[in-house]
């Protein structure tokens, strides 16, 4: 685990962490609305013949929905506890049995039947995150960041904690907490700046920059936030050059 602080990062620590931002206008239906596609949108409308759900929770389905027939990029965020020590909160498990639908009606229905949540665009990732929070200005992944710049960035940690850096007080903690290791990030320096945008937007390019299926996950507690930084890599047909090539390094196992 990684913590952001004032120019500070605290000593990492091995945890397992339970999967678990102004942004577009939040989809409840297409129909309530009545949005029109823009062309990174376009998977929106891809067929789905069958999708099902048994016992399982939403993150479950959107994870089983982001790898096929239509792989996409998201954000998930959970609902935050009050405090880290505090039991974890149960997720609402449900099942769900759908025909000849779209990767929209699919998200739709999963919203549905976790009505906690909603979905937004942003570009070609799917938002999804806590109804409750969708007005609330002071919700980090809410704040807005007028200019936000990065100078060779090599990998996703010096993104994150920069957003604290540059956002105006009041000050932000956030942390990576990462189980079972995260994807790498491009071995090119990375330099962007970014104009008016929302935390969520910023997280969500973070993201995409280590691949065209970046996934992230927020959640843990009001006093103590995580993020962790996901690949599928279902939208390459192959992997990335640089991934082949750091698999390429690693040092093969010795034959018995």
């Amino acid at each position: 685990m990684r913590q952001s602080g004032r120019n500070l990062k605290y000593p990492a620590l091995l945890f397992s962490l339970t999967l678990l931002f102004a942004v577009s206008r939040p989809f409840a239906t297409e129909q309530q609305l009545g949005a029109q596609s823009a062309p990174e949108d376009k998977f929106l409308d891809t067929k789905v013949p069958e999708f099902e759900l048994q016992d399982q929770t939403l993150v479950d389905g959107l994870w089983k929905l982001a790898r096929a027939p239509a792989p996409f990029a998201f954000g998930f965020e959970n609902v935050l506890k009050k405090r880290l020590a505090d039991a974890d909160i149960p997720d609402p498990k449900f099942s769900l049995q759908l025909k000849n639908t779209t990767v929209r009606g699919v998200l739709n229905a999963l919203c549905e039947a976790d009505s906690r949540f909603i979905w937004s665009m942003d570009g070609a990732t799917v938002n999804v995150f806590p109804r409750a929070v969708t007005n609330d200005d002071s919700y980090l992944l809410n704040r807005r960041l007028e200019r936000f710049e990065l100078k060779n960035a090599t990998d996703v940690d010096k993104g994150l904690f920069a957003i604290p850096q540059q956002l105006p007080p009041p000050f932000e903690q956030v942390a990576h907490a990462q189980a079972g290791g995260g994807d790498p990030y491009p071995p090119e320096p990375w330099t962007v700046t970014f104009l008016n945008l929302s935390v969520r937007q910023v997280v969500n390019r973070l993201a995409l920059r280590g691949g065209p299926c970046g996934i992230w996950i927020f959640g843990g507690a009001a006093d103590f936030r995580s993020f962790g930084f996901f690949n599928t890599y279902a939208c390459s047909k192959q992997q990335p050059p640089w991934i082949q090539k750091i698999i390429e390094s690693r040092p093969k196992n010795p034959q018995p």
